[in-house]
């Protein structure tokens, strides 16, 4: 691949990917691969998903964009279908292509509204590729290190009861952007007591919430998003990845009262693929297909049987730190050599995440992933971990 800008932070291993089946990839040579990584957290249910494929095909030989002053009705539709699992009833959305442009929509709402210049963020906090969120500009941005406070003893965070929380400036704070878990890929999830005394502190003060359920939304982590694992209720939800199952769609909702405010405000955004139809209805048809195949218990129920049979392992081989997880969101976190675990398991044919800077691999396999899939993988894993302690013996 001379001619072509690779992802930063991550290497090119396979330049012959051709072809693909839920959880399979196949080369050109016809060997088959185990994406547990779901291309880039993408395809919740699965690559090359034929209800999909032909909603799209047909759809191609209709019309696929339109323009500012005409529109398919099905944009509403699936707005509707997007507000109702979000508990937004009466609120609004807009469909774009990529998940910062979803996190950076949401974000000029909010500053539209906001009247206090703050926006408070987590350190470890990941909101896209470009813009405000991504820049986090220190006139513009309040950053809280929750992992590094004088309460965070059990190393899971802080819980907001230290001095470090009380030093919080509420009264520039305007809007909370929240990354219910990802944590910029290290799958760390903020203390429940924490983000609900941020979200209360923020509230009382009419300021907005926003969450970043890029890669934590459409049932990633057994819940449709993110931030119902926590007693809290966004105003603003910025939503991508899984929405199009690797198709790029992505979409932002805000609550009907943020809604109303926003019509008062000379707010403009614009962009050529905004409200496109047919990036709409591959999500809408994604919610459904999700609620009709049961795929949020799922993953629920998936990612507790990998978490339960990973922590088995845990205790036999010490090179395993931690494991972590919520749905089918995991991290196995070592000790050392990652590297070497990850490359031993592109060798036995399984993808998974690794990150350049950490001792981290990442597990999000889509949501229709089966049990016997997941065994295959857990049988590599114990195998790989084996050989490792064998040499290191």
């Amino acid at each position: 691949m001379k001619h072509i800008i690779w992802s930063t932070g991550h290497k090119l291993k396979f330049d012959n990917i051709i072809d693909s089946d839920n959880c399979f990839l196949f080369d050109t040579q016809g060997r088959k691969l185990i994406d547990l990584e779901s291309g880039v957290w993408c395809t919740c249910l699965g690559h090359n998903n034929k209800r999909l494929n032909k909603l799209i095909t047909d759809q191609i030989n209709k019309i696929t964009h339109t323009g500012f002053c005409y529109c398919h009705p099905q944009i509403e539709a699936t707005a509707i279908k997007l507000l109702e699992i979000n508990n937004f009833h009466g609120g609004k959305c807009e469909f774009m292509c990529s998940g910062s442009e979803a996190v950076e929509y949401g974000m000029r709402v909010a500053r539209t509204l906001s009247d206090r210049p703050l926006a408070l963020a987590f350190s470890d906090s990941y909101f896209g590729s470009y813009g405000d969120a991504a820049t986090k500009a220190d006139q513009m941005w309040f950053i809280y290190d929750r992992l590094n406070c004088s309460c965070n003893q059990k190393n899971t965070g802080c819980t907001g009861e230290c001095e470090e929380f009380n030093q919080i400036p509420f009264e520039k704070i305007g809007i909370f952007a929240l990354e219910p878990g990802s944590s910029s890929g290290l799958v760390r999830f903020p203390d429940p007591q924490l983000i609900e005394k941020i979200a209360t502190r923020i509230h009382e003060n009419d300021g907005i919430l926003l969450s970043n359920e890029i890669t934590t939304g459409i049932g990633r982590t057994g819940k449709w998003f993110g931030y119902q694992h926590y007693n809290i209720q966004p105003d603003i939800v910025a939503m991508g990845k899984g929405l199009g199952n690797g198709y790029p769609v992505s979409a932002t909702a805000i609550s009907k009262q943020l809604a109303e405010k926003l019509s008062q405000h000379a707010f403009h955004y614009s962009q050529s693929h905004q409200n496109d139809p047919l990036g709409a209805i591959v999500a809408g048809e994604v919610i459904d297909i999700i609620k009709e195949n049961n795929l949020i218990d799922a993953a629920e129920f998936n990612g507790n049987y990998l978490k339960e049979n990973l922590q088995r392992l845990k205790q036999d081989f010490s090179v395993i730190k931690d494991i972590r997880g919520r749905g089918l969101m995991l991290a196995i976190e070592f000790s050392s050599q990652a590297d070497r675990i990850f490359e031993e398991l592109l060798n036995k044919g399984f993808i998974v995440a690794k990150r350049s800077n950490a001792e981290v691999l990442r597990i999000d396999p889509a949501l229709t992933i089966e049990k016997e899939t997941m065994d295959l993988f857990l049988l590599a894993f114990h195998d790989i971990l084996s050989k490792l302690a064998k040499d290191n013996f």
